[in-house]
């Protein structure tokens, strides 16, 4: 019934997103652009992200309190509280947004979450926390953005905004205790923002900005504007952070880059930083964060790369900058793979110019989180998806089964192929080639036959297994009881429930081996391993990156358990510094330490 209501909203939601964008809607609120800190300020700023929330109630419970105790990785240390600004990058709630998912998967969570912190609370006000702003993802876009809207988006509508000399609204340690007050809270943060987008300027040198990408939509020309305002605000040497909905990088292939002949995510933010960040080479976005895959990845800058504006010498000097990209999506949905991660990427960040190829930035793939090597084996829970998974897919695997046995129950064996039996067969692989229609991707530049293929091999590889679970099931009845009796038909549904199963998990294993199905396959697994955040620490020259993961989460089911007795356990699972200004990487007799970009720390670092 789940699903179904899920498929009911997201038909309604990707239709109505293509007649009529709430984006636009958002106009008649106020175009805030916000001030975390004075400009005068030069205090290191402290921002907290994570993404995909509201899925699993003891990873997201345990995430909220990392975010609202502010945990050291080292346990000797005392908590260091909440951050200066937590940031939500999407898919706040699942399966879909409504408002009561909202308060049961988000904001009570949240809310007990900033409760078990008591020393980081004002006891004048303690309701209301640090600021919040958050993305949604594809999960809060199903209902039309309803719910986001009503749980971040209504402070505005109580109170007029404290606005500095650079007309920035000023929120956080900027703003007046008398204003924070009059603000909406969302799970004991307060909500700041007026729109499913914001710009931010966090330190007097960076700023973050969120873009609001719908269901994978172009950017609506009310938010370009919002941006192109955003724009003015910005110093020339100001750094950028980036924080979008989904990682639209992995659109992008080794040394291939995809063409601009049709709108995609890729090709989105792409024209998005050439266009609304005005610097020669685009050079002010220095790191782009986002969610949706359920880890963490990051992509690095590797080698230098020619442009048109320097003659041929020096590669160094011919260096194209690109930003760093990362992916941190553990904050409590289930875990998703990283083996299927691409070790080289070749965005296509640089102008085309005309008769020449668009120049490109290549990327290494970084650390990651669960490391390859672990996240091979959290493969292995594909095999028990039956037992923990309810009784649902089962019993629905085991039906069909009974339906395409009972064409040929009762009957000879030399007289089971018939025509009842041949259109429940055909049927049943319409149903399977469908299935692997969802899960089997194509490759850029390879025919869409080619797919179809792919499709048609693994349909019928799938359906013939099932087809030998039943012949199996069928030879034993003759076997035992001759022609067969109805009471031996009917326990015959048992048996199909199990090796039904069995054979739909086969071929999840199966199609992973390949790099397909791999939603279906890890969220069968419900693995709440791996959940991480991402710690921004902003100074003047640059922007340092903590990863924090915690590989275990404790159980939180009852509510009369003390908060001593489920410990965190975070650690660092990767460090590295983005600095504001692009540095050209450092030839390979020197220290990249020196020189270089960033820096990483990890096993696959």
């Amino acid at each position: 019934m789940q699903l179904i209501r899920t498929a009911q909203e997201v038909t309604a939601a990707s239709l109505f997103a293509r007649f009529a964008d709430k984006r636009d809607v958002m106009g008649s609120a106020p175009a805030s652009i916000y001030a975390l800190t004075h400009p005068d300020d030069k205090k290191p700023v402290r921002v907290d992200f994570t993404a995909d929330t509201g899925d699993g109630f003891d990873a997201t419970f345990a995430v909220a309190r990392l975010l609202a105790g502010g945990l050291p990785v080292d346990p000797k240390k005392e908590p260091a509280g909440p951050a200066d600004l937590l940031v939500l990058g999407g898919d706040e709630v699942y399966p879909v947004a409504s408002a009561d998912a909202y308060r049961k998967r988000f904001t009570a969570v949240f809310r007990a979450a900033r409760y078990c912190y008591p020393q980081f609370l004002d006891p004048a006000s303690p309701a209301y926390g640090p600021p919040v702003l958050a993305l949604p993802g594809n999960h809060d876009w199903y209902d039309g953005l309803s719910a986001f809207r009503r749980t971040f988006c209504e402070s505005w509508t109580r109170m007029t905004d404290e606005v500095d000399a650079a007309g920035l609204t000023q929120v956080g340690g900027y703003e007046t205790r008398e204003k924070t007050t009059q603000r909406e809270v969302a799970g004991g943060w307060t909500t700041i923002q007026s729109r499913s987008y914001f710009a931010i300027r966090v330190h007097p040198n960076w700023w973050i900005w969120g873009v609001d990408s719908q269901l994978n939509a172009p950017i609506d020309s009310v938010q370009l504007a919002y941006f192109d305002a955003a724009k003015g605000k910005l110093k020339a040497d100001d750094g950028v952070v980036l924080c979008t909905s989904t990682p639209s990088w992995l659109e992008a292939e080794d040394d291939s880059p995809p063409a601009f002949d049709r709108e995609t995510p890729m090709t989105t933010m792409v024209n998005f930083r050439r266009r609304y960040l005005g610097l020669p080479e685009d050079e002010r976005l220095r790191m782009i964060v986002t969610g949706d895959r359920h880890h963490y990845a990051v992509y690095n800058p590797a080698e230098p790369q020619p442009t048109d504006q320097q003659p041929a010498g020096d590669e160094r000097l011919n260096w194209l900058p690109g930003p760093v990209l990362v992916t941190c999506g553990g904050g409590g949905a289930f875990t998703s793979p990283t083996h299927h991660l691409k070790e080289k990427l070749s965005v296509p960040w640089g102008r085309q110019r005309e008769g020449a190829a668009r120049p490109v930035t290549r990327y290494n793939r970084g650390t990651t989180y669960p490391s390859v090597d672990e996240s091979k084996k959290l493969r292995r829970g594909i095999w028990t998806m039956g037992l923990h998974n309810g009784p649902g897919l089962p019993a629905l695997i085991g039906a069909l089964l009974t339906c395409v046995f009972w064409t040929v129950a009762g009957r000879p064996l030399d007289q089971v192929v018939r025509w009842p039996s041949v259109i429940a067969c055909v049927v049943f692989a319409a149903l399977t080639y469908a299935y692997a229609l969802t899960g089997i991707r194509g490759r850029r530049g390879r025919s869409w036959k080619f797919r179809l293929i792919k499709v048609g091999v693994a349909a019928v590889a799938h359906t013939a297994v099932h087809l030998v679970a039943i012949a199996l099931v069928a030879w034993l009845v003759w076997e035992l009881n001759g022609a067969g009796r109805p009471a031996w038909l009917l326990l015959a549904y048992i048996p199909f429930v199990i090796l039904g199963t069995l054979v739909f998990t086969l071929y999840l294993i199966v199609s992973d081996w390949f790099g397909y199905h791999e939603t279906e396959a890890f969220a069968s697994t419900r693995s709440s391993k791996y959940k991480s955040v991402l710690r921004l620490t902003f100074d003047e020259a640059k922007v340092s990156v903590d990863v924090i993961g915690l590989d275990q989460v404790p159980s939180a089911r009852r509510p009369t358990t003390p908060i001593e007795e489920m410990p965190l356990t975070p650690q660092q699972v990767d460090h590295f510094k983005v600095t504001r200004k692009p540095t050209p990487p450092a030839p390979e007799s020197e220290s990249a330490d020196e020189v270089g970009d960033s820096e990483g720390v990890g096993e696959d670092g």
